[in-house]
This record gives structure tokens, sequence and C-alpha cells, in this order.
């Protein structure tokens, strides 16, 4: 078998819990905020005094104290008052509405739009008759299938990319979301999940036949044959060879239908990849699932999203995180192998194959 060169000692370290602090529940239900601002291109929401209205803006970190896209900052009212175009009666303002992204699709998306998605009015339903939905600026290339998916008219979807004056909203909605990114996640996000799967990908019928379709299988979700703007693990391919001389399927989900999908994962009792969106699908199952067993690798703790461990211990499956990348120097946001291919190979089965855990 062909393994790369310049490894050194072995640097495996499996970690249980990932060390996570409690996992607050989030609360459900909605934001209501009277007579305030929009402002075009922006993200967020502000008072009538220009304050910005912090449940609007995306969030991240156990703290939440991480904005991704920009810490906001207030702004004077008088300049909005003077630049104010036509104003809007009812809006539902989601902080996080891109659909480009299928990882996030499963987190943050399903996360803020969730309330829309359960409610058997949709928009009308939670925001009121005739309300419109804005996103922000990030999720403007997404407006034309958010409309299609919530079965909207294109008018009531809109971005703050398509204002090109401060607008006055008389009232607006924020749903809570299910779940924040590194911080929270509610139980109720899982049905939410398979909820958003069905919409869109039809797969009632898998969902619904897979409690009974555990055959103690070895699974590997490999990244090697993503798109190479996409994170890649350097050598992934002779992990997947050694892996496979133990046993293993080795899969490559942007290869496989949506259902292909579940059933595979559904077919594993140990269920292995690098930390990313694959790892998410597993939230379709719920609380639970049978027991399987999840292995993440990754960087170390300090280094790494801790969502996926999230995930876990939430829907109760145990887990490990398995310390065998590093970020590689030489790609923007490419990994390499801490350690051999055969060595890791040999810890995920062992991992496989231990009842103690």
């Amino acid at each position: 078998m062909l393994t790369p060169h310049g490894f050194d000692e072995p640097v495996v370290l499996e970690l249980a819990d990932y060390q996570l602090p409690p996992i607050p529940e989030l609360p459900d239900g909605e934001i209501v905020r009277r007579n305030v601002w929009l402002r075009p291109g922006l993200n967020g929401l502000y008072d009538a005094n220009g304050e910005p209205i912090v449940e609007s803006f995306l969030r991240r970190g156990f703290d939440l104290g991480h904005f991704p896209h920009g810490r906001p900052e207030p702004v004077d009212a008088a300049t909005l008052e003077a630049a104010a175009g036509h104003g809007l009666e009812k809006i539902v303002y989601v902080p996080h509405a891109g659909m480009t992204h299928f990882g996030h699709l499963l987190t943050e998306f399903t996360g803020n739009l969730g309330a829309i998605l359960d409610h058997p009015a949709g928009l009308d339903g939670v925001g009121g008759a005739g309300s419109v939905l804005v996103v922000p600026v990030r999720a403007a290339s997404s407006c034309p299938a958010l409309a299609k998916l919530l079965r909207l008219p294109a008018k009531r979807v809109c971005s703050t990319a398509s204002l090109v004056q401060p607008v006055r909203v008389q009232q607006a909605l924020i749903p809570r979301p299910s779940m924040m990114n590194r911080h929270g996640l509610a139980r109720r996000h899982f049905g939410r999940v398979r909820r958003l799967l069905s919409m869109l990908y039809g797969v009632d019928a898998e969902l619904a036949a897979l409690a009974e379709s555990d055959r103690g299988e070895k699974l590997y979700l490999s990244r090697s044959r993503l798109s190479p703007e996409a994170r890649h693990i350097q050598a992934e391919e002779h992990l997947e060879r050694a892996l496979a001389e133990s046993g293993w399927r080795v899969v490559y989900p942007e290869q496989l239908s949506l259902g292909e999908q579940l059933l595979r994962l559904a077919a594993a009792r140990t269920v292995a990849g690098g930390l990313g969106s694959a790892l998410h699908l597993l939230m379709a199952f719920g609380e639970s699932f049978g027991q399987r067993r999840l292995i993440a690798l990754g960087p170390s703790p300090t280094h790494s999203n801790p969502n996926v461990a999230l995930q876990a211990a939430r829907q109760g499956l145990p887990f490990r995180h398995v310390v065998c990348l590093e970020r590689d120097p030489s790609s923007v946001n490419g990994m390499r192998l801490l350690t051999s291919p055969a060595r890791i190979a040999a810890r995920l089965d062992a991992l496989a194959t231990d009842l103690h855990w």
C-alpha cells in the first residue's frame, strides 16, 4: 500500500466529550419588534434610535460573541430618517438564509427558517397575512430558491441587497433559531431537518424505512472527490485504501442522491469522516438513532468547530473526536494528516470494534 512520506512520531489522540459546556436547549417562539429600520445591503435590523437589534444578526460561539459577517454598530437615526424610502407593514427577518452550502443548510438555515417550514400556513402563519420575508445581503442569490421552497410569490421574498434606501418597518418578527453555530441545539431542530429534506428531496419514504436498516457496517465518508475549492484532506485516498482493506465501506456523498446517502448512513453501526457537512446529515435521524457511533477526524479542539460534537451529544450518539489532522500551510483551507494513513485506519478500526464506548 502506498503511503505518503515525511511522518515522524504518530500523533493520534481520541477525545470522548470534546470538553463541551452544557448545551443550551434554545427557547422557541419569536421576537417581535415595532418601528424598526432595514438598511440597504447590510445584515440585521436597527431600532428607532439606530441601535442594532442583536437577535437579528448572525452570531456564533459558545458565548455568541462572534459575528461572522461583521459586528453591528449603531447608526445615526436622523440620517436614516432623512434618507428613508417607502415603508413596510410586516416582515419576518432571519439572520441566515443562504441555500448554496449543504452543511449550513442543515444547521443555520434550518435553525433560522424552521418555524416557517413547520407552520401549516408557512410565512403567513408566522408573520401574518401578506408579510414579507427579508434575508441578509449574503442570501440574495438564494431568494428565488427560497421563494420556490416556501411556495411564495417572488415579491414576498427579498434581501437587503435590493434596497436603495433605508426602509422603516412597522412590525418585524424574528423567529428564535433551533440551532446556533457552536452554541446551542434544540431537540425540535431534528424534526425541522427532516421536514426540509423531505421538501427539497422527497425522501419521506427513505426516512420512514430507516429504523430497521442497521446492518452493522463500518462507513467512512470521504472528502477526496469534492470540488477543488472545498476543504480537502491531503493523502485521504491512502486512508481510504487502508480502511477498505479492513472492511470499511468508503463512500463519496456528493456522488450519491440524498436518499442513497441516508440509506448508507442507516446501514452503518459506525460512521467516520473528517469534520464537515456530511456528518451533519445524521441529524435527520433525530435522537438516539440505534446508538450508531460517530467518529470525527479533525485537528485539536482549540482549532476545531465543535458543531459535530454538539450534535452528537444532543442526539445521544456515542462520539469520539480523533485528533489526526492539522491545517495544510500550502492550501487555503486544506488539511493534512499528522501520522500515517495506516496508523489512523488502525485506530478507527479499533474504535469501530470496541464495544465499551
